[in-house]
């Protein structure tokens, strides 16, 4: 390519870019070498998979800002900082005093029993009453409390399933989410509830102490089968039970730095750089003894090392008609904590936010499949990336504005995106996704790719954005129908608060809007965002549904069509 040269040449070091540059950006040569060094540090074992909240998030941290004070770049997170910390719960954990006692036998905790996690913490002296199955449910006339003599006893006993076990064909099936037996147990007068479980045919209900789910108001245990059959023997049984659980809670960091062009607009680049850690919170696909260090390569060292490169080139930028935000997401693992965190609680006025550009996972080009270029539809003015050819690089447009990544959440502030992703591969969500696996020539190509829409994006004025039409996202379990809903995954009230709508499906169709919580799906009462899943699974395409819904102080029964 000739290079036309009119001010001045620059050799940078940092990141590894070569700039050759007029007063815009005309050519950039990114170094293979530079981002595999990025990369061999981000992923290494001495920062034990950058877990959020973790001294290798810190250290990732470190290393990303120290970079950008090299570059001369302004921090904006908090308090004149780089770093924009946020709060997220990760799980429970006991605290105080546990224990289970049963006619004075003292049972062992979870050798006998174990605390659900979405107890409550108290302690509660009573008499044992059974309340069978704990079903309450008029549409099918059975109302296993109808029976209850709240004088003797006001500890339930619940059995976990129905008389037919967990079958989905059965008509009890709609009636087995556990935290809605609970519900109905306390309209009813239950101080606590001992859940059992007899069935061979049905699951014990999991003691996942890493899931934090939104307590009830009553002390909830399952105590065993062995256990059950041992101790629990008489005509009046007297229960003395203590639950004590806390949740956890982990602090986590976006780094944020910001290059002033003195510009009305901003353009936000974004990557997370958080990944699995030792798995302490789950996520990861490996089927093996042990998890060992997940060191996440690909996911999302490769999307880190390519923010910081183009931060490098950006920088140097003259007489630029855009100012750049970069942005290193943290907690996107965990469920794109990080990047709504910020979308919610921005360092910079986000009407201001001309477009973004995230990255996550480019470092595993595969010349047969190509790769990604999300969020087409955003914007009219990103049309002419339609007509952009390369020709040691090729590659899918999609348009969707959402995904399982950190564009979503600007989206849904109305901020035009694009995303970059060069695909799944085997060694995803595994220790084995390790920095000697990637082609740091590719990606270096990619990144010198998103610098020539980004220079052609700098003369297209404000962009206007656009909703696009959802479709199914291949990482997406598989369901027979779509509601078309983007959940908040940090609400922690009873429901599913949405938080936002997909245009043309179901639920935009249906009137169900941004900031509505979901409390009824059909018969399914939607406690959390497990529940809502099991109910849309129920549901087949041609089904009308019934959908209560809280909006504000008021609940809306709405129509569905699936």
């Amino acid at each position: 390519m000739k290079i036309k040269i009119n001010l001045f040449h620059l050799l940078s070091s940092i990141a590894g870019v070569i700039i050759i540059s007029t007063n815009l950006v005309s050519a950039q040569i990114i170094s293979a070498d530079a981002l595999k060094k990025d990369v061999y540090y981000l992923a290494s074992d001495s920062l034990n998979g950058r877990q959020t909240g973790s001294k290798g998030e810190q250290l990732a941290s470190d290393y990303i800002i120290t970079q950008y004070k090299l570059l001369g770049l302004k921090p904006m997170g908090d308090n004149g900082t780089f770093l924009q910390a946020f709060e997220t719960n990760v799980g429970i954990k006991y605290s105080g005093e546990n224990y289970l006692s049963v006619n004075r036998a003292m049972l062992k905790a979870d050798s006998d029993y174990y605390a659900l996690n979405f107890s409550a913490s108290g302690t509660v002296t009573g008499y044992l009453q059974n309340a069978g199955y704990g079903i309450n449910a008029p549409q099918i006339e059975v109302n296993d409390y109808e029976k209850i003599n709240k004088e003797s006893g006001t500890v339930f006993l619940i059995e976990s399933s129905s008389l037919d076990g967990e079958s989905p064909h059965s008509k009890y099936y709609p009636y087995l989410d556990m935290q809605s037996k609970i519900q109905s147990a306390i309209k009813s007068g239950a101080t606590a509830v001992i859940i059992i479980n007899t069935h061979t045919d049905a699951d014990d209900p999991a003691g996942n102490f890493s899931k934090y789910l939104t307590a009830v108001s009553i002390p909830v245990v399952f105590v065993k089968k062995a256990a059950y059959e041992k101790y629990f023997t008489g005509n009046k049984i007297r229960i003395q039970l203590s639950v004590g659980l806390e949740k956890i809670s982990i602090t986590g960091h976006n780094v944020i730095a910001y290059k002033d062009n003195g510009a009305k607009t901003t353009v936000v680049i974004g990557a997370h750089y958080d990944h699995l850690g030792h798995n302490e919170f789950g996520g990861s696909l490996h089927k093996g003894e042990g998890t060992g260090v997940h060191n996440g390569a690909d996911d999302n060292a490769s999307g880190t090392a390519g923010v910081m490169a183009l931060a490098t080139v950006l920088s140097t930028q003259k007489n630029a008609n855009n100012n750049y935000l970069f942005i290193n997401f943290s907690g996107e693992e965990l469920g794109l904590i990080g990047s709504k965190y910020f979308a919610e609680h921005s360092t910079i006025d986000t009407s201001t936010l001309n477009y973004m550009i995230n990255m996550d996972m480019i470092g595993r080009y595969n010349p047969e499949k190509g790769m990604e270029i999300g969020g087409m539809g955003t914007s009219p003015q990103f049309d002419f990336i339609r007509t952009m050819a390369d020709d040691s690089l090729k590659w899918k447009l999609g348009e969707s504005g959402t995904g399982p990544t950190d564009f979503t959440s600007f989206y849904h502030i109305n901020v035009p995106v694009l995303n970059f992703f060069t695909g799944v591969h085997e060694d995803y969500h595994k220790p084995t996704d390790d920095a000697d696996k990637l082609n740091y020539k590719k990606e270096a190509e990619i990144l010198e790719l998103e610098l020539r829409i980004i220079d052609s994006l700098n003369y297209k004025g404000t962009l206007t954005f656009a909703r696009t039409k959802e479709s199914e996202s291949t990482g997406a379990p598989t369901y027979k129908v779509k509601l078309g809903i983007i959940p908040d995954y940090m609400y922690e009230g009873v429901g599913v608060r949405v938080d936002g709508v997909s245009d043309g499906l179901v639920a935009a169709k249906a009137g169900i809007q941004k900031g509505d919580i979901i409390l009824k799906m059909g018969d399914f009462t939607i406690s959390d965002i497990h529940v809502y899943m099991k109910a849309l699974g129920s549901i087949t395409k041609g089904d009308t549904v019934i959908i209560i819904v809280k909006r504000g102080d008021e609940e809306k029964k709405i129509s569905a069509t699936f």
